[in-house]
């Protein structure tokens, strides 16, 4: 006879999993917006901040290959972060992406709602990497999915409040 589990490990398990999955989809879709509505479309903001990357590297790089190159990285990214089996390393690289971007707007675009945005993505990416990192004994994820996901008072796997 099969017997539901309720408030158990089984819920736990569901909602990590679902919240993992929540994150995936919102960075994925963030990122495959970014990349068909802005970079590949042309949108003329969007061609001004390639122009001033350029301008940034005395125009080694042009803008419609740093645009449309960015726009291909990060659309396989966000597919890979789809997959299961490689999104943690779509997540790693993710983190590196996000780190050269926030780098790129703090030296040479300047703080606006993309910079707000990139400092978001890679927030969730760097989530997403702490709750499915590898357990190691006492310092598995559960801290970060207590901080952000469990109610008060509830206990954890290994009896702590």
């Amino acid at each position: 006879m099969n017997t539901p589990v309720c408030g158990g490990q089984g819920e736990k398990f569901m909602r990590k999993r679902l919240a993992l999955q929540a994150v995936r989809l919102l960075v994925s879709a963030n990122l495959l917006y970014a990349a068909i509505f802005l970079k590949f479309a042309g949108v003329p903001g969007s061609v001004a901040l390639f122009n001033q990357m350029s301008q940034a590297v005395h125009g080694l790089v042009s803008q419609p290959v740093f645009r449309l190159g960015s726009g291909v990285f990060e659309t396989v990214v966000a597919v890979l972060l789809l997959i299961p089996k490689t999104a943690r390393l779509a997540a790693e690289l993710i983190v590196m992406w996000m780190t050269a971007v926030i780098l790129s707007h703090i030296f040479v675009l300047g703080y606006g709602p993309f910079f707000v945005d990139a400092l978001m993505v890679m927030l969730l990416a760097v989530i997403y990497l702490a709750l499915t990192r590898p357990h190691l004994p006492h310092l598995g994820s559960q801290w970060l999915w207590r901080l952000f996901l469990t109610r008060h008072g509830r206990q954890t796997p290994h009896g702590e409040v």
